[in-house]
């Protein structure tokens, strides 16, 4: 990958990203994380109220309550805590098609740099046939410049096996956070395998789907020669194949938004040629930030 060009940006794009927020949908108890955890007397806002157990803090009965039903119950307090962010990006071959992987890149460093000004432990890692490399997830402005290094020199390499790399992310003695997972999805073994891993481990997951426009519409209006990126061969294809593509495309990505529905995994498809901007500022609202 070139240079990023998020070094070449102005103030006014850093500040606009400084208002985003990511968006963590799920609670849970007594988890730290990007949702909101629920403990006795450890917050600001008040949740609920709950009976007292022994070995309950009194200092978070209420008095008032017992009065009225001569029975101890004690105040919830929601928490909010920072959780760490996983950031995976795919760098198989198919990922040299159009500008796919350098988008992916600048999309990873954006999305970083919003975890960490939030506090956030965030952490990078590539992939292609299996889990390649990676920054462990740490926290502070600062870890930003080992990122964004770590980006700049990523290239594409071997074939996909989206379930392979997944599985051994999982495996990972980390803890559990959101995993966004960048990449086009395109892995005729499929997918189901390698989220199901995350799932099991109780991440939550955002998935974005970067294709080219070569992806969306091949430019192909006669016989052509290809090259398959992932080194599968050389194949003829001609107009009646890419309308027929066009179709199989659509079904894939039909189950693809299904799949991720039906398992609670929030997922975006881009294009990208879309700019990074609106991008970020509109087309992942309420996917990846609020």
């Amino acid at each position: 990958m070139s240079r990023s060009s998020l070094r070449k940006r102005d103030e006014s794009f850093w500040k606009r990203l400084s208002a985003l927020q990511l968006l963590v949908r799920h609670r849970a108890e007594g988890q730290a994380g990007p949702w909101t955890t629920r403990r006795v007397g450890m917050s600001l806002e008040f949740a609920e109220y709950r009976e007292y157990y022994p070995g309950d803090d009194f200092r978070y009965v209420d008095w008032n309550l017992y009065g009225r039903l001569d029975r101890l119950f004690v105040k919830v307090f929601h928490r909010e805590e920072n959780i760490p962010v996983y950031v995976l990006i795919d760098t198989s071959q198919s990922m040299s098609v159009g500008e796919k992987l350098s988008y992916a890149g600048e999309l990873a460093g954006a999305l970083s740099y919003i975890g960490l000004k939030d506090m956030n432990r965030v952490g990078v890692f590539a992939f292609a046939r299996a889990l390649v490399q990676g920054v462990p997830a740490r926290s502070g402005l600062s870890h930003l410049q080992k990122i964004l290094s770590f980006l700049e020199g990523l290239q594409p390499n071997d074939r996909t096996s989206l379930s392979t790399a997944l599985e051994e992310f999982s495996k990972l003695p980390v803890r559990r956070g959101l995993v966004v997972v960048l990449s086009d999805m395109l892995d005729p073994a499929g997918y189901e395998q390698g989220l199901f891993h995350l799932l099991i481990k109780r991440h939550e997951i955002a998935l974005v789907q970067i294709l080219a426009p070569e992806d969306l519409e091949p430019p192909i209006h006669e016989v052509a020669r290809l090259v398959d990126s992932e080194g599968l061969g050389e194949f003829s294809v001609s107009a009646g194949a890419v309308a027929r593509y066009r179709q199989r495309l659509l079904q894939y990505e039909h189950g693809l938004e299904t799949f991720c529905r039906t398992h609670q995994i929030r997922h975006k498809v881009l294009s990208a040629a879309r700019p990074l901007e609106r991008a970020l500022f509109e087309d992942l609202r309420g996917v990846l930030f609020v």
